[in-house]
């Protein structure tokens, strides 16, 4: 069987300006394999240099020797480590993480698979599987980010294997950045992570800017009209996009025989003891999720749809019990997708220890300052936008990004006036985008489809360039 070609692309004459941009998406990943190191170093670095920048910014502390650069390092110290045990910080984290472990199970229970199983067989040519896998994922990514990424990478596979069995042509790379567009309006859905905090009272951003117990409503973020309207434009043209950039003479697929499908949770022998039974039986997880599923139909009849975290994972978390055949083997799925979350256990801490320098030393207000001077009222969402697409580079995790980011541009807001929800917005437009150039988030993806970043990142470089004046248009309005 052919493979995919060296960084996923086929050199042909005939591609034009996708080959040029796919040579430049080569490029790049070489450039950010060579000098990007882990992201856990990135989140290290990230705290030296608050750490330094606090040390000569912030004023003289109380004690014999306040007004010392030892004084003032041991002060700096204490609040970086006291960051760490940070409640709110520590809580965020773990809601993150149960979004993350209970999207994934769901994509990996029998019903989900047996839906997968039906798509596959729909697309006749290479441009109807584009267009399926691209659609799908959008529309899981903005449903649920962490459900969405694993789906669309099981359906396009599945495709892809199915494509192959049928004679048909496709570049097997391109299907895997159609799968992979499900990040790209994630933190703009209905499990984005900026918006479902700032909707929860007593967060701890809104403990930052002293709005205690105040929150922004999801009417002013994920379903502001301007956000929905970005949203549908994406929907639109990013599709289409896709299916244009596939070469005309098309790829043969890889050999998709030598991917491991996902593990079957059927149990392979009847229960021998009581304990077993207990195990293995459907009962009491389907009942204990059907009463958690009661719960939520009465709680959005009392109070709409109004999402947070806990809300949203308490959703899945239920909902993932019914589907799975047993207690075990929900277990067995949330054990296999807690492997993914590994970045997000050892680095949010460090969050809370940043969060906590900048709030010692006035870093974050100063950071600010800075925005408040360059930007106007009408101008601060966008140049939030542009700042959020840097920092990506540092900060892969959208949650993560919140915690450093958001204070900061928040406090901007406050002193121009600017709707915090805008602000919010801005930031998470900015993280979901530069998933297109930041492939942190490409990992299960790859892993699941036996790909490289190389194979998809000039595509991914092309949907950045299309995509970035219709998010910047969208908070300019």
């Amino acid at each position: 069987m052919r493979p995919v070609s060296e960084g996923g692309i086929k050199e042909s004459s005939s591609e034009g300006f996708v080959g040029v941009f796919a040579r430049a998406g080569g490029a790049a990943e070489r450039v950010v394999r060579r000098f990007m190191p882990d992201p856990f170093v990135l989140v290290l670095l990230l705290t030296l240099v608050a750490l330094g920048l606090g040390l000569l910014t912030m004023p003289a502390v109380a004690g014999d020797a306040g007004d010392t650069m030892l004084g003032k390092g041991s002060a700096l110290v204490k609040a970086w480590t006291d960051g760490f045990g940070n409640p709110e910080i520590l809580k965020f984290g773990l809601q993150i993480i149960l979004i993350v472990v209970t999207g994934e199970a769901i994509a990996a229970s029998p019903p989900a698979r047996r839906l997968l199983a039906r798509l596959t067989s729909m697309p006749k040519t290479a441009t109807q599987a584009l267009l399926l896998v691209t659609v799908f994922a959008l529309v899981t990514g903005w449903l649920h980010w962490g459900f969405g990424l694993v789906s669309s990478a099981l359906l396009a596979r599945e495709v892809g294997r199915s494509l192959e069995k049928r004679g048909i042509a496709i570049h097997y790379a391109l299907l895997g950045t159609g799968a992979y567009t499900s990040m790209l309006l994630w933190h703009a859905g209905l499990t984005a992570s900026a918006p479902l905090l700032m909707n929860t009272e007593k967060n701890f951003v809104s403990e930052v800017l002293g709005l205690k117990g105040a929150k922004v409503p999801l009417s002013e973020t994920i379903f502001a009209p301007y956000n929905l309207v970005a949203c549908a434009a994406l929907l639109v043209i990013v599709p289409p996009l896709v299916v244009a950039m596939h070469p005309k003479k098309g790829v043969v697929p890889p050999d998709l025989a030598t991917i491991p499908a996902p593990p079957d949770d059927a149990e392979e022998t009847p229960p021998q003891t009581p304990a077993e039974w207990l195990d293995k039986t459907r009962v009491l997880s389907f009942v204990t999720g059907a009463i958690g599923l009661t719960f939520l139909v009465r709680y959005f009849r009392e109070h709409g749809f109004d999402l947070n975290h806990n809300v949203v994972n308490c959703s899945f978390l239920m909902l993932g019990m019914v589907l799975h055949r047993s207690p075990v083997a929900y277990a067995r799925a949330i054990a296999a997708s807690v492997r993914g979350v590994s970045g997000i256990v050892l680095q949010f801490p460090f969050y809370g220890g940043i969060l906590e320098v900048m709030k010692l030393t006035g870093l974050s207000s100063s950071i600010a300052h800075v925005f408040v001077e360059a930007s106007s009222p009408r101008t601060l969402p966008f140049f939030t936008f542009l700042a959020s697409i840097l920092t990506k580079s540092f900060v892969p995790s959208g949650a993560g990004e919140w915690a450093v980011e958001g204070p900061v541009m928040l406090q901007a807001a406050k002193a121009l006036g600017v709707p915090y929800g805008k602000i919010t917005m801005a930031v998470a437009y900015g993280n979901m985008l530069g998933n297109m150039y930041q492939p942190f988030w490409s990992l299960p993806l790859l892993g699941l489809m036996g790909l490289r970043a190389r194979d998809i990142m000039g595509f991914c470089l092309i949907l950045f360039v299309v995509c970035l004046p219709v998010l910047g248009v969208a908070l300019l309005l």
